[in-house]
C-alpha cells in the first residue's frame, strides 16, 4: 500500500500554490489587456471603462463636436474608434486640402460639403466656381447704354451699386506707390534723403505731381484717382472677384500704415486680403476709381 510521506504532501502544496498564483497573475494580465487596453474594438464590443485613454480622447472630440461614432469609409470600430479615426481624417483633409468634389459629406469631410453659412469656401473659392450662397450684390456693367456709368468714358469697367464707385480696369501691373498715386518722388522737400525706407521721414511723404502726371491722374481724361484702402476691401465685399477683370492681383491704395510711412496698403480683390508693401515695391497692380 502507497503511502505519500510528509514531504511529499508539502511538496504537493507548494505546486498547487504556484499553479493557483500563476492562475492569479494571467487573470490579471487578461483583465488589463482585455477590460482597458482594448476595452474599445470594432463593431458592438462595450465602451471603455472610465479610466481609459481612449475614453479620455473620444470625451474630448465630443466635447469639441468633432469626429462622429458612426461607421464610415474604413468601417465599423466602434463608437470610440469611428469618433477618433473620423476626426483624424476631416483633419487631416483640411490640412491638406484634399477630399475635393466629393459629394459622401458624412464619411469624407470634404470641405466642399461645408456651405457658406457653416463657415465653408470663400467667395474665391480656390479659383473655382463663385458658390451659390456667395454675398454678391449686382454691378452695373459699363456700356453706351447707360453712357458707360455716367462717366461718358469708354474705358469705364462697372460700377459697384452699394459705392456708387465706377472702376477702370487695371491699368498697370506693376508700379511702385508714388508713381501710382501720381507722387513725385524724390519730392524735393528740405530733409528729403530721396529714399523711402524710414518711418517718418520726409522722403515717404507724396508731393503731387502738376504735369507729366503718372498712375491714376494720368489715366484717360485725367479724373481718376487711386482708391483707398477701404474701398479696394468693400469692394471684395460687394463681389470684385465675380465682377472685375483681373482680380486676382494685388492692387495699391492710396492709403499711407500709420505706424510705418515707408509703406502703404494694398488689397486683393480676389479674396479681400489687405497687406502694407514698401512705397518702393514697382512690382504691385494699380486700378483705379472715380
Amino acid at each position: 500500500m502507497y503511502t505519500r510521506s510528509w514531504f511529499g504532501k508539502k511538496r504537493w502544496k507548494r505546486s498547487m500554490w504556484a499553479v493557483f498564483g500563476a492562475g492569479m497573475l494571467f487573470a490579471s494580465s487578461m483583465w488589463f489587456i482585455f477590460g482597458r487596453v482594448l476595452g474599445e474594438q470594432s463593431g458592438s464590443s462595450p465602451s471603455s471603462g472610465s479610466t481609459s485613454r481612449i475614453k479620455t480622447i473620444s470625451d474630448d472630440l465630443t466635447t469639441k463636436q468633432m469626429g462622429a461614432t458612426s461607421s464610415g469609409t474604413w468601417g465599423d470600430w466602434g463608437m470610440m474608434w469611428n469618433r477618433i479615426y473620423s476626426s483624424s481624417v476631416k483633419n487631416y483633409r483640411e490640412v491638406n486640402g484634399t477630399g475635393y468634389g466629393s459629394a459622401d459629406c458624412t464619411t469624407t469631410f470634404a470641405l466642399n460639403c461645408y456651405t457658406k453659412a457653416k463657415g465653408g469656401v470663400d467667395d474665391y473659392n480656390n479659383n473655382n466656381t463663385t458658390p451659390a450662397d456667395a454675398y454678391n450684390v449686382t454691378w452695373t456693367i459699363c456700356n453706351s447704354g447707360n453712357n458707360y456709368c455716367g462717366t461718358g468714358r469708354s474705358v469705364a469697367e462697372k460700377q459697384d451699386p452699394n459705392t456708387g464707385l465706377v472702376w477702370s480696369p487695371r491699368i498697370s501691373a506693376s508700379s511702385t506707390w508714388f508713381t501710382a498715386n501720381n507722387c513725385k518722388y524724390p519730392n524735393g522737400l528740405p530733409g528729403d534723403d530721396g529714399v523711402c525706407d524710414t518711418n517718418g521721414e520726409v522722403a515717404c511723404y507724396c508731393v503731387k505731381l502738376t504735369s507729366s502726371k503718372t498712375g491714376c491722374e494720368a489715366y484717360d481724361d485725367g479724373n481718376w484717382r487711386l482708391p483707398y484702402q477701404k474701398e479696394l476691401m468693400q469692394s471684395y465685399i460687394d463681389g470684385s472677384w465675380a465682377n472685375l477683370t483681373n482680380a486676382t492681383n494685388f492692387y495699391w491704395s492710396s492709403t499711407t500704415l500709420s505706424s510705418g510711412t515707408q509703406f502703404s496698403w494694398g488689397t486683393y480683390q480676389y479674396r479681400g486680403g489687405s497687406g502694407n508693401d514698401n512705397k518702393t515695391d514697382s512690382t504691385v497692380s494699380v486700378r483705379c476709381v472715380r
